[in-house]
């Protein structure tokens, strides 16, 4: 259950960084869509790190 809740949040967090590159190289790095969408790779990598770090493993 661990491992596939891991697994999810990882697949996400890369769509994220592709999402957020793309963006920036057509937009710039300052640009709000980009700036939300680190805002959630940030929240998402938050997430992996609690799920990490309440593991009984």
């Amino acid at each position: 259950m661990i491992l596939r809740e891991v697994l999810d949040v990882s697949k996400s967090i890369a769509n994220y960084r592709l999402d957020m590159y793309e963006l920036a190289k057509n937009k710039g790095f300052s640009d709000p869509e980009v700036l939300k969408i680190n805002q959630q790779l940030d929240l998402k990598i938050q997430n992996i790190k609690n799920i990490i770090k309440d593991s009984p493993f």
